[in-house]
């Protein structure tokens, strides 16, 4: 879904610039001017400036198999989406020139995926992109397969909504130009004979913009191919959709409107910040953006079925030094072996204390060097003594918890019909958990749980339910953890291990959980006619099977926070 995304942002982006224009003359009275650019990504990156702010990029071609595979996968998806638009057409909401001329664009190239007959968009499966920052707005390039057919695509949507679209001049070239009729930016984009470039930007910046878009005006130090590829080779990204976002840069570049809209006030508070005050508060603001100045994110593996991304919040060495202290030497080491959903917290709760407290000391330290009196020492120490004495207390016996859903099924009277699900507590003393949970509820102490996983059933009534049926419970313990099923007493458990331990983890079957939603909806007394009811769930069935199984963590190394994805379908 992300790649078919990806390759028609460039079309979207002209199509939501629609959105701000007027009824004016056609379009496609003649074609647009200037020469041929060169689309190939050294090309690309000429026109970026060294010191970009941001930049997302498609440097490598996306490989023809994983292609093959997403666009069968999105057949599957526009099929089912027209066939439910053909069905409701009586029921649709009048929609203005622009919004049609939108909806033509993209329901012909849902047709022409479904179809196979992608290539006859002028859109090209094998594109290269570029998304970046010239003085902080956004511009997009994008390498496209003909121009003239682009032009035809755009063409068809004119006739089909209505819509006629207006031509204008940037420089010397000819181009589509939208003129917001407020303060609002404006958009542009050029097609060159291979190439597609779009932007928006202010009235302030125009000139400049246009010069730079039609490459009268190149930066005087570009972002360099061999910067590029060591930024991959550093992070082990493979060029199949890789970026970063300079939050130093952009927040440098920005610093005063940030101070200016942050410490603005409602004008009927009597509450007054000098302008003294909002420079030394916007100095504690500095303190933070030093120690979290990047993201950076990218694909580190990309298959015709699965998929590893990633997202790493750079921060300043001594506070990842901190981050990858936080977790558990070690992960809860049995796990669910096909759940619907699961997720686990794996978090030492007393280095998560001290570094909470090395943060309000930061804090403080930040606001009495900069004389920030908004922020106030003593409420900091105040509400950290209570945090700390209840994470110090309770908290620190525990060390992971993990919960999963492995199966659960509704009956007509929207009631569970069955639930299997699990819930692991780590603790360095289980026993002693188990002893300390029996003071509340008594019935845990009269129950002799053998330490070798031994699931015991729990009494009828222990866990309070408001009258509620709830489904059978059992609890097992180890050495090192807890665990409390619900429903089926002897869960599919396989071995898991992760080399670097989580701080959390999240993970989620797409198939089945449409299905269980669809389960639902079946088990609902039916207030719509059967054919749509039919044609909803058969569009969440294809919803599910193109979501497949997505798995988050989250972790820390000497980078930053890391968080990983895997997606696999």
């Amino acid at each position: 879904m992300k790649i078919k995304k990806l390759l028609i942002s460039g079309l979207l982006v002209t199509a939501v610039s629609a959105t701000t224009m007027g009824q004016a003359e056609g379009f496609f009275s003649k074609l647009f001017g200037g020469n041929s650019s060169g689309v190939d990504f050294k090309t690309m990156l000429s026109h970026v400036p060294a010191d970009t702010p941001y930049m997302f990029t498609i440097s490598k071609p996306i490989p023809s198999k994983v292609m093959d595979f997403h666009i069968k996968r999105g057949q599957e998806m526009f099929s089912a989406i027209s066939k439910m638009e053909k069905k409701t057409t009586s029921n649709k909401v009048e929609e203005d020139g622009s919004s049609a001329f939108f909806k033509a664009i993209v329901s012909e190239l849902g047709e022409k995926i479904e179809n196979g007959k992608f290539e006859e968009t002028g859109l090209s499966l094998k594109a290269t992109s570029i998304v970046y920052g010239y003085k902080q707005m956004p511009v997009v390039r994008m390498s496209i397969a003909d121009k003239d057919k682009v032009m035809e695509l755009l063409k068809r949507a004119e006739d089909e909504s209505g819509f006629k679209m207006k031509i204008d001049k940037c420089g010397k070239l000819e181009c589509f130009k939208s003129q917001s009729k407020n303060k609002g930016p404006d958009f542009t984009l050029i097609l060159f004979k291979n190439e597609l470039v779009a932007s928006v930007f202010s009235k302030e910046n125009e000139k400049d913009m246009i010069s730079h878009l039609t490459g009268e005006a190149d930066p005087k130090e570009s972002y360099s191919v061999d910067k590029w590829n060591t930024f991959l080779k550093d992070n082990s990204y493979t060029g199949f959709g890789d970026g970063f976002v300079n939050l130093k840069k952009l927040y440098d570049d920005n610093r005063g409107d940030i101070a200016t809209g942050f410490f603005s006030v409602n004008k009927k508070s009597k509450l007054k910040i000098s302008d003294e005050q909002k420079e030394a508060c916007t100095g504690v603001v500095d303190d933070h953006i030093n120690n979290i100045p990047e993201v950076i994110f990218g694909t580190k593996k990309l298959e015709e079925k699965y998929m590893d991304y990633e997202m790493v919040f750079k921060t300043s060495t001594g506070v990842s030094d901190v981050l990858q202290g936080l977790a558990n030497k070690t992960n809860i080491s049995k796990r669910s072996a096909d759940p619907i959903f699961d997720m686990g917290f794996n978090l030492d709760f007393k280095k998560t204390s001290a570094a909470m407290t090395t943060y309000s000391n930061f804090l403080i330290e930040s606001a009495e060097k900069n004389k920030c009196e908004a922020i106030k020492p003593k409420d900091i120490r105040k509400s950290m003594g209570g945090m700390m004495l209840v994470m110090n207390m309770g908290l620190s016996q525990f060390k992971s918890l993990y919960l999963s859903i492995d199966d659960i099924k509704i009956n007509n009277k929207m009631k569970p019909e069955k639930i299997d699900a699990m819930l692991s507590i780590g603790a360095d003393d289980p026993a002693g958990l188990i002893a300390m949970a029996s003071m509340m509820v008594p019935p845990l102490g009269q129950l002799k749980i053998p330490e070798d996983g031994t699931p015991v059933k729990l009494p009828t009534g222990v866990i309070p339910s408001r009258g509620m049926p709830l489904p059978p419970l059992s609890i097992s313990r180890s050495k090192d953890s807890i665990n409390i099923m619900m429903g089926n007493d002897k869960p599919n458990l396989v071995d898991y291990k992760n080399e670097v331990p989580e701080l959390m983890s999240f993970a989620m079957d797409g198939k089945r959980y449409y299905e269980v939603i669809i389960n639902v909806m079946k088990s609902l007394p039916v207030t719509k006619g059967k054919d749509e009811t039919d044609d909803v769930t058969k569009m969440m069935e294809t919803m599910g099977s193109m979501m497949g199984k997505i798995k988050q963590e989250i972790t820390a190394d000497k980078r930053g926070l890391v968080v990983n994805y895997h997606v696999q379908y």
